[in-house]
């Protein structure tokens, strides 16, 4: 099962893979902003999916 972390504004997906990643490693690599609309990130989900 994959692991995706997007962007709540635009949907832009930063992270998109079967490795477990934490929130704060992958939006570091991004410096905390979306590259396409420039939003803030946070490393606290704003909603979480589990699908099984």
């Amino acid at each position: 099962m994959p692991i995706i972390i997007k962007c709540h504004s635009c949907g832009f997906v930063f992270y998109n893979d079967q490795q477990l990643k934490s929130v704060d490693e992958v939006l570091r690599q991004w410096g905390y902003r979306c590259p396409v609309c420039l939003s803030p990130l946070s490393k606290t989900p704003i909603t979480m999916r589990v699908k099984g």
